[in-house]
């Protein structure tokens, strides 16, 4: 079972590759995307029920993720409007959470020796968050839809870099700052 689960996830990598390849916003690249969303949505619980899961699921399933958002990132940047004030604020948000990305895993490299890409609620949310993106951008236009993308996205990457900074061992599966338990 380990490796269906790991090739649903697999799934998610390579329909982020053709994301590269496909006109933006046609149904070619909706077919796309929704299968890449689906397969993040499915492959976790799929391991979960059938007893499945391992280290190396989780890790795998963090890079596919890391895969999808970057592939989208890729795609939706240079559809952005070509005005410099427009475009820059942007980059600062983004930067902005990359380099609170890059920030908790460079702690947490040097804490645990290991990539710590944890699975919280705040991830999750901000994932499916994420991946609403284009619908957000068609009913309430580009600013609106990024400020909510991006509201999301930092507050699980900080939230993230809070619990690498004060957890004690590395528990991938913690579901949030406020359960200390979990980490």
């Amino acid at each position: 079972m380990k490796t269906i689960v790991n090739l649903i996830t697999t799934c998610r990598i390579i329909g982020a590759i053709f994301l590269l390849f496909v006109e933006p916003m046609s149904a070619v690249f909706f077919a796309i995307y929704i299968m890449c969303i689906v397969s993040d949505i499915i492959d976790g619980p799929i391991a979960r029920k059938t007893n499945s899961a391992t280290n190396f699921g989780a890790l795998y399933d963090s890079i596919a993720d890391i895969a999808f958002i970057a592939a989208v990132l890729f795609v939706f940047l240079p559809l952005l409007p070509s005005d410099p004030a427009f475009g820059l604020w942007i980059f600062y948000l983004v930067g902005v959470v990359v380099v609170t990305r890059l920030l908790t895993w460079a702690i947490g490299f040097a804490k645990y020796r290991t990539l710590t890409l944890l699975h919280t609620y705040a991830n999750k949310g901000a994932g499916l968050i994420m991946a609403s993106f284009p619908i957000f951008w068609a009913l309430i236009g580009l600013t609106p839809a990024f400020l909510i993308v991006f509201a999301a996205a930092f507050l699980s990457a900080f939230e993230e870099l809070i619990i690498t900074i004060i957890s004690k061992e590395l528990k991938r599966n913690v579901t949030t700052v406020f359960d200390k338990k979990g980490w």
